[in-house]
């Protein structure tokens, strides 16, 4: 005969949640529609805690600041985010992650160690052993179940826990907040579409850009190399004039600001031999400017 624990434990099979004293689980839900529940390990507070990885670590580090930096993005899109920035981490910094994850899990063993040398890893075995036992005894009694008569009354009223309630709030509140995402990615689809069509006008306007500045770079060669013969020219043509004793002759380096200065002197005619002038403009209206 089943006895009050058991018959308490299958009206609420599948939320196997924590251990009372004597070993009975405390809660068990009903007959699980969707299948089993992943039950969940017996831990001992006393064990020492597993070692986090480099990973783990990391984010531990750097959740916190980018939540406060990005208070609107939902937890899934933080860890997206942060997954990428370590994949981009620089091998040094990812490096100090890893090596303190490595010592952290040297340390776990050390202390693993020990710990299973003391009576409180000794009772924690026990305890597992007598939930395996317990547990195998449900089983035994849910199979018993299922072994019954199936009755054909049409008034017998079956509760279903999928229907109940709580769980139809629950689903209501979770499709309102699928759609909300869905809304959510929809806008950002369009927003990037729009960025890739500036980018892509970017793109055209720097391709223009650079057409232009190699066009006009190739007209200043072009006069860079006119006023280097133009020069030459001048230069020539200035060697074949004797010069006053208060104007210096023009050299390569003072030829542009001579010719400056000339236009000047020719203009006004003050301050200067006008016979000197004469020969300057003779000279320089006998140039050949097509040698340029």
């Amino acid at each position: 005969m089943i006895d009050s624990g058991y018959a308490r434990t299958m009206d609420k099979s599948g939320q196997e949640d924590e251990f009372i004293g004597n070993g009975m689980p405390e809660k068990f839900d009903k007959n699980n529609v969707k299948g089993k529940k992943r039950k969940k390990c017996l831990r001992d507070k006393a064990a020492p805690r597993l070692p986090h990885s480099g990973y783990i670590r990391f984010l531990n580090d750097r959740r916190e600041q980018f939540r406060f930096e990005n208070p609107n993005l939902p937890f899934a899109e933080i860890t997206k985010v942060l997954a990428t920035e370590w994949n981009q981490l620089p091998a040094d910094k990812k490096q100090q992650y890893l090596l303190a994850a490595e010592q952290e899990r040297v340390k776990y063993i050390e202390e693993l160690a020990a710990y299973k040398k003391t009576d409180a890893y000794r009772n924690f075995i026990q305890r597992k052993l007598k939930k395996k036992k317990v547990n195998t005894s449900i089983q035994e009694v849910q199979e018993l179940e299922k072994e019954k008569p199936f009755s054909n009354n049409s008034n017998t009223v079956y509760d279903i826990p999928i229907y109940t309630e709580e769980f139809l709030n629950f689903n209501k509140a979770r499709e309102s907040e699928l759609r909300q995402l869905r809304k959510r990615v929809t806008d950002q689809e369009q927003e990037v579409s729009v960025l890739y069509k500036h980018i892509g006008n970017m793109n055209n306007g720097i391709i223009k850009l650079m057409a232009n500045t190699k066009k006009l770079k190739a007209g200043c060669l072009k006069y860079e190399h006119y006023l280097i013969k133009l020069r030459s020219l001048l230069l020539d043509a200035f060697d074949n004039i004797a010069f006053p004793d208060n104007i210096e002759p023009p050299t390569n380096d003072t030829i542009d600001t001579y010719i400056v200065n000339l236009a000047t002197h020719l203009t006004t005619g003050t301050g200067t031999d006008p016979s000197w002038i004469e020969n300057v403009k003779k000279v320089i209206s006998n140039l050949d400017f097509s040698q340029c």
